[in-house]
């Protein structure tokens, strides 16, 4: 089942055609990342009692279907596309009611602190059960 939230597009979203800058749909996902974590009860703040440090992304895209302009309200989807060891992927849906607008995907991987830098980590199980719970 897919994680849903909304979006509403800003003044400052647009670019000067008065359409969303595609930046902002990079922004939006990172952002939805976030609140569905911490709904699943992993909060990037307390990601270190799992024995993680961060969830950086190792790969990012979108595709814009049609254009979003400003005073829209935006439905994003959110659903995990792949569980691995150390890495899960998501993708994204935004859209303007029925209308599709854009699709995009993150691949993020868990990584621990370690001398010199980051190192991956195996998903702990309670991160693993919330991200298949939205698979």
């Amino acid at each position: 089942m897919a994680f849903r939230t909304r979006r509403h597009v800003d003044w400052g979203d647009c670019d000067a055609a008065g359409i969303v800058f595609y930046p902002n749909f990079f922004r939006w996902m990172d952002s939805v990342f976030h609140e569905l974590s911490t709904e699943k009860g992993f909060d990037h703040t307390d990601l270190d009692q799992y024995g993680v440090f961060a969830t950086p992304l190792r790969d990012v895209g979108a595709a814009f279907r049609t254009p979003a302009r400003y005073n829209t309200w935006l439905t994003v989807e959110a659903l995990v596309t792949r569980v691995g060891e150390t890495g899960f992927g998501i993708g994204y849906r935004f859209l303007a009611g029925d209308r599709l607008v854009a699709e995009g995907r993150e691949d993020r991987v868990c990584v621990k602190q370690v001398l010199g830098g980051i190192s991956k980590t195996p998903i702990p199980d309670p991160i693993r059960a919330a991200l298949e719970s939205l698979r």
